[in-house]
């Protein structure tokens, strides 16, 4: 698994993974984000826009799911100092 997965997961410890994380986690995954971390996000970001362009549109349920995704590693992003 990737540090940056592994500091997501770590954030899921009180809630299950369907949940949303809270807004206090987006921060601190960011705070332990570093170079590598910030590279992974990017590339998995543009992993996962070419896997949404496989996804049927009538799989509206997996489409959002992937969004979801992308949002999560976009707010991460954003909140790297």
């Amino acid at each position: 698994m990737r540090k940056l997965q592994k500091l997501i997961a770590a954030e899921y410890t009180n809630s299950s993974p369907q949940s949303n994380l809270p807004s206090t986690a987006i921060p601190r995954i960011a705070s332990k984000c570093r170079n590598d971390e910030v590279a992974d996000a990017h590339i998995l970001i543009k992993q996962l826009k070419a896997e949404l362009a496989t996804v049927p549109k009538w799989d509206g349920d997996t489409q959002d799911d992937i969004w979801r995704t992308i949002e999560l590693f976009r707010a991460i992003l954003a909140n790297v100092r």
